[in-house]
């Protein structure tokens, strides 16, 4: 069972923590062998897994793609409605950088931004590159992103489940995000 939280709900609880990781053993196996190098993790409430939501609205037209290596990347930008939420992720990174730290790695490491001015950017991932892994009440097609309707400034509310990585070569971490479900506020004229 996980929880469903805000942001804010989850910086603020007093068992939050980073687990499934070991940065220290991470960092000792890439440069015994080069490979893995990206070590994950997850913010968890004692030992329970934490899901949350972030309510706002799009600050794209709709899903936006874009090619990087000739592989398409598909996101849309988000405005959360609650300052208090913007404020949490701001907490989440001080929580990565204690982690780093605890870890004792004597090295200094960046923290990339997860909210850029005042927007988060939602990555949606690509099932067998025909379908986003999102469920939504709105039909979205990869091929076809013009046709979900979607508009600046609509309501949305994106669940998902919030992670941490270290990018080991480069020493840079930050917080993870993946959508797992969206909401979308339909109009009311509509049936």
């Amino acid at each position: 069972m996980s929880l469903i939280l805000t942001p804010n709900q989850v910086a603020q609880h007093k068992s939050l923590h980073i687990a499934n990781v070991d940065l220290k053993k991470s960092l000792s196996n890439y440069e015994d062998n080069g490979k893995s190098f990206l070590a994950m993790g997850a913010f968890k409430c004692e030992k329970t897994p934490i899901k949350i939501i972030l309510k706002g609205e799009l600050t794209t037209d709709g899903i936006t793609c874009a090619e990087f290596n000739k592989i398409p990347s598909y996101s849309f930008g988000l405005r959360l409605e609650n300052n208090d939420d913007l404020d949490a992720f701001e907490m989440l990174s001080e929580k990565i950088t204690e982690f780093i730290s605890d870890s004792n790695t004597d090295d200094d490491w960046e923290l990339t931004r997860f909210v850029k001015y005042d927007k988060l950017y939602i990555k949606l991932k690509l099932i067998d590159r025909k379908r986003f892994g999102v469920l939504s009440n709105i039909k979205l097609d990869p091929k076809k992103l013009g046709d979900s309707g979607l508009y600046r400034g609509q309501r949305v509310s994106v669940f998902g489940e919030l992670g941490v990585y270290f990018n080991l070569p480069d020493k840079k971490a930050g917080i993870t995000f993946a959508a797992r479900k969206l909401a979308f506020e339909k109009e009311e004229n509509e049936n």
